[in-house]
């Protein structure tokens, strides 16, 4: 059996909103540790890469490649609803979402009401009956191909938090490795008995991760397998356990673990900028929405400068730190 996971971020750029990074795990009864096997070839009958073409298959890459201007949020929403579908109920709001994901810290969000109050129902873009064909045909394709989805979780850094720790930390490169950090020891403890395969989408220019996995693991013994421009991986072992744990650039495009893990961080993140934007809007209606992202968001907050003023809006707790 091969358990095989995926980590990737949404919103490492943007000035404002939160900072999402995710991760999918899967289990393949019928291949072999040491292997990394093309899912999107394995499940050619319910999934695929490119919207063109799907013919009714879920499409499953990188975010980025799903979130257009005409659909927003629909690929993406139908992606990681279905695949959650396949092991656990489907969410009715986002709370619930979140929850599903593990993720705790939105239950502390009063200091930024942008995100306060009652969560909005799920799914948002496609309907029930939408979510639950896709969904179904994915059950019988993965039941026939022996795979199975074990998990999908989230660390959301909404912007007081972000902030607070770049600030400690004084890099953003070093605040988003932390969250990276709790998945593989989340993976580690969970799984780390069936030696699992993890692959995360490279985020900086870094490719040397010894050090960074020392002060992680301790108390594994750790193996550089290749470190070049494009590919950091690693053995880690003890008595009990063993993972491997590569770094690579566009991992999103050969490892679908990766993809999900980036529709499912960009889709949460996106669920946040709705609230934010909704927030803004009640209370300035001419404003234009924004992604977040640096030149808008600079525009964004132009245009809500009065607002803050007025609203007694901390800089610190809406824009975050570069």
């Amino acid at each position: 059996m091969l358990i095989y996971a995926g980590i990737d971020e949404a919103g490492y750029g943007p000035i404002l909103g939160p900072l999402v990074v995710g991760r999918s795990v899967f289990a393949l009864r019928d291949a072999s540790p040491d292997q990394t096997p093309n899912l999107w070839d394995l499940l050619h009958g319910s999934v695929c890469q490119k919207l063109s073409g799907r013919q009714g298959r879920i499409p499953v890459n990188d975010s980025k490649k799903l979130k257009t201007k005409a659909a927003g949020v629909r690929h993406l929403e139908l992606g990681v609803m279905s695949f959650l579908s396949t092991y656990a109920d489907r969410p009715a709001d986002m709370g619930a979402w979140l929850d599903q994901l593990g993720e705790t810290t939105h239950h502390q969000r009063h200091a930024l009401p942008w995100y306060d109050g009652d969560w909005q129902a799920l799914p948002t873009a496609n309907t029930d009956a939408q979510i639950g064909v896709a969904a179904n045909m994915l059950k019988h394709d993965m039941k026939d191909k022996a795979v199975k989805v074990l998990d999908m979780g989230a660390a959301v850094v909404l912007e007081d938090r972000f902030n607070h720790m770049v600030a400690n930390t004084r890099s953003k490169a070093s605040l988003s490795f932390t969250f990276v950090a709790g998945h593989l020891q989340y993976i580690w403890q969970r799984w780390g008995k069936h030696h699992p395969q993890v692959v995360v989408d490279r985020q900086s220019g870094r490719t040397r991760y010894m050090n960074l996995l020392r002060q992680v693991f301790p108390n594994a013994q750790l193996t550089i397998i290749e470190e070049t421009p494009k590919n950091s991986h690693y053995q880690l072992q003890t008595p009990q356990k063993s993972m491997q744990v590569r770094f690579t650039v566009d991992a999103e495009q050969a490892h679908m673990p990766v993809a999900l893990a980036s529709m499912l961080s960009k889709y949460t993140r996106e669920l946040f900028m709705d609230r934010l934007n909704a927030w803004f809007i009640n209370h300035q209606p001419d404003l234009k929405p924004t992604a977040g992202y640096a030149q808008d968001g600079q525009r964004f907050l132009e245009d809500i400068a009065g607002l803050m003023s007025v609203l007694n809006i901390e800089h610190s707790n809406l824009v975050r730190q570069s």
